[in-house]
């Protein structure tokens, strides 16, 4: 796994787990099902907050490796050119 992907399931992570933290914060003292609710309710919401946050570095991952093969295929270029001429 690549560098920035793991590093996004980390922060997402994170995300996640506060926002289901607080939520469920709120309702220790209530308890029941106001407290299962906010549980639900927060996990939700930190892992679609989360997945977003992963997405991102995924994304910025996949665009570095485009660019790194990009360059390279010109760099391979430049160098059979070179040799084609000499």
């Amino acid at each position: 796994m690549h560098n920035h992907t793991s590093t996004g399931i980390a922060v997402g992570g994170v995300f996640a787990a506060a926002i289901t933290w607080i939520a469920m914060s709120q309702t220790i003292d209530v308890g029941g099902f106001a407290l299962l609710a906010s549980v639900v309710f927060g996990l939700t919401a930190g892992l679609c907050i989360g997945g977003l946050i992963a997405a991102n570095f995924a994304l910025l991952d996949m665009e570095e490796r485009e660019h790194a093969q990009a360059h390279h295929a010109t760099r391979m270029e430049t160098h059979a050119h070179a040799h084609a001429q000499a």
